[in-house]
């Protein structure tokens, strides 16, 4: 995305998205339930704006693929980029895995018992966002415009919005490989399935469509006033939906999957956060730049700070270690220094390349011959 195109109200979004993401994982891991109790208020409207993080960043994401994208003169995806979104969307999906990783090293898988196989296959945000970007893929060969993109973004996030209902009656543990059925059910545990996570990064095309086609300097406006103005309309819509689709919802399912009209309320307030996100961004002019910074770490950040909780399948951390321990306090005093760890590393690291510009392919191979190492070390 050029200079003049970017949306640094976009970044601004996504940062907060990150932000929210980074609090609720580290207070939820580490406070007591005796001081953090989800049936009761506050903590019950926390617990429900937690849910929304995921849409928001997903939307976003929608949005911003569009902006990044730019096609040849005959409306095709030139060879390098589509190599580049496929090695980018793969990549999300093997990290999502390897954190997951069932055993310390390859020999030992031989031993893993099923319930750890169970968990292992568990899809999260990364398999998700990995797989969806796959079919924003395959949406962007098969278009030659944004417009058209835009329209297909629609469709099948329209379509996964209205079958969401029927995939919530389906025992999909029964047609499907176990990894193939945690993509489409949280009956073992999986925590983004396609249906209906996936929507709301589909959505967010036909928004980046539109975004893209007007011109630049209106852009700002139409993310602080006519984004709200859509959201709103799609809340005054969800108590109809809700109520229309509930009859034939499973009493069993989780409503915020398995109804329109609770997903669309999502959706609804997602853009209802963006819109208000865009005014803080047109209050915070200078942060722009650091906004995009942070929102070019945004995979760095998500598992930086998972691995500052959890650790990784060769060592633990303090999630694991002390698991529901902390007080109120200690846990919003764990959330600050996580969140200044995670945002100092990034700062940090852009520094290093700014001095020395191999650091961070340095740091990424350095990573990765890590992880190497340590699944085939004899010990």
């Amino acid at each position: 995305m050029s200079r003049s195109e970017r949306l640094y109200a976009l970044d601004a979004a996504r940062f907060m998205a990150m932000l929210l993401m980074i609090q609720g994982h580290t207070l939820d891991a580490l406070v007591s339930p005796r001081e953090l109790d989800i049936a009761s208020f506050p903590w019950n409207i926390w617990h429900f704006l937690r849910g929304l993080t995921a849409p928001i960043f997903l939307v976003v994401s929608g949005i911003v693929h569009v902006f990044a994208t730019h096609r040849t003169p005959e409306g095709k995806l030139p060879e390098a980029l589509v190599w580049r979104r496929l090695r980018w969307a793969l990549t999300l999906v093997g990290i999502g895995y390897l954190m997951m990783f069932p055993a310390q090293r390859l020999w030992h898988l031989g031993h893993v018992p099923p319930e750890q196989w169970t968990a292992f296959f568990r899809v999260h945000i990364l398999q998700l966002i990995g797989v969806t970007l796959l079919g924003v893929l395959g949406l962007m060969l098969l278009t030659r415009t944004e417009r058209q993109l835009g329209i297909a973004g629609a469709l099948m996030g329209s379509v996964i919005v209205a079958l969401a209902p029927a995939t919530a009656w389906v025992d999909w543990y029964r047609l499907l490989p176990e990894p193939l059925a945690a993509y489409m059910s949280t009956d073992r545990g999986s925590l983004f399935p396609i249906v209906p996570f996936a929507a709301y990064l589909f959505l967010g095309l036909p928004l980046g469509s539109w975004l893209k086609s007007i011109p630049a300097e209106q852009r700002t406006r139409a993310l602080r006033v006519h984004l709200p103005l859509g959201g709103l309309l799609l809340l005054s819509l969800v108590p109809f939906l809700a109520s229309g689709f509930e009859w034939i919802v499973p009493p069993q399912a989780n409503p915020y999957h398995a109804n329109p009209g609770f997903i669309l309320l999502r959706f609804g307030l997602a853009l209802l956060f963006i819109g208000a996100v865009a005014w803080l961004a047109e209050l915070t002019p200078r942060w722009g730049p650091r906004y995009a910074l942070f929102g070019r770490y945004a995979l760095f950040l998500f598992v930086g700070h998972l691995v500052l909780l959890y650790g990784t399948p060769w060592f633990h951390s303090i999630a694991r270690l002390y698991p529901k321990a902390l007080s109120l306090a200690e846990g919003g005093i764990a959330v600050l220094a996580v969140i200044a760890v995670c945002l100092g590393s990034v700062l940090f690291i852009e520094a290093l390349r700014r001095r020395f510009h191999p650091a961070w392919f340095l740091l990424r191979a350095g990573a990765v011959a890590a992880v190497v190492y340590l699944m085939l070390a004899p010990r």
